[in-house]
């Protein structure tokens, strides 16, 4: 079992992921991450097909960083890829505003957009 060094925030962000897909075809989309720590997140709702070890642009807000995929799980045709990813040490952490609010992940979709535009404006 791996031991994280980091505590994680159970907040759920939208955000933009943009990179080469198992085709090396270049994509973007948007994507939610939450499990989120300053080194890493999890991508959830991913269309495209993905490799370990591969490079990954994660966008939020107007705060873009590079990060690594670290492994892919297909969850099928219906909820995508779940992707995990871990941030490059040069790189800057997008979601940082996030990472310091007291906020617990919920399905539903309207708490997001709210809990996003106001961490947006801080």
């Amino acid at each position: 079992m791996i031991e994280r060094k980091e505590s994680r925030v159970r907040v759920e962000l939208r955000v933009e992921i943009s990179g080469m897909d198992a085709a090396c075809e270049t994509f973007r989309q948007t994507a939610k991450a939450r499990n989120l720590s300053r080194s890493g997140a999890l991508l959830r709702g991913v269309t495209a097909a993905l490799r370990c070890g591969d490079p990954l642009a994660i966008k939020y807000g107007e705060r873009q960083g590079q990060f690594r995929i670290i492994w892919v799980l297909d969850r099928g045709a219906r909820d995508g890829f779940e992707v995990a990813v871990h941030r490059t040490p040069s790189s800057l952490c997008p979601w940082e505003a996030a990472l310091h609010q007291k906020v617990s992940i919920r399905d539903d979709e309207r708490s997001i957009v709210d809990r996003e535009e106001a961490l947006l404006q801080k």
